[in-house]
């Protein structure tokens, strides 16, 4: 009886360690695919690929305190600087199920009428899972020193 208690105890204790290793690589997975989506965000806000950026974008997206999509998407179309690059580092990500969190650090070089400029952005962004596929709702970002 006690070698069946073991045995028992054994293949729980061997279920749990598999089941939180399945859960940590699926996390890790959700995070890695919500940093490419900021990556693809960064890269089309250099190209001004409003396209890409409607896509990442859900339709009741808006800046805390700012435009909303139809404003920021438009915002393209009259923008007469230039944006050499646009790089997130330091993100942080907390996924709750089907919605996540990233916190991070986007710095923009660009030139605006002769000049050259280099701005760093804190921001948070709200991320759903909606119909298979990760949308931003929220964002909030402030200027950081450089």
């Amino acid at each position: 009886m006690k070698s069946l208690s073991a045995s028992i105890f054994v293949m729980l204790g061997v279920s749990l360690v598999v089941f939180a290793q399945t859960a940590n690589k699926n996390a890790t997975g959700v995070e890695q695919e919500l940093r490419n989506l900021v990556r693809l965000w960064d890269e089309a806000y250099v190209k001004g690929d409003t396209a890409t950026l409607d896509r990442l974008l859900a339709d009741e997206f808006a800046f805390v305190g700012g435009p909303k999509k139809a404003e920021y998407l438009a915002s393209f179309k009259s923008r007469n600087l230039v944006i050499d690059s646009a790089v997130s580092s330091d993100i942080q990500v907390q996924v709750y199920g089907d919605t996540a969190v990233l916190i991070g650090l986007d710095t923009i070089t660009g030139n605006n009428k002769g000049q050259t400029y280099l701005t760093k952005w804190l921001y948070m962004d709200v991320w759903i899972k909606r119909n298979g596929r990760w949308e931003c709702v929220k964002t909030y970002s402030s200027q950081a020193k450089n």
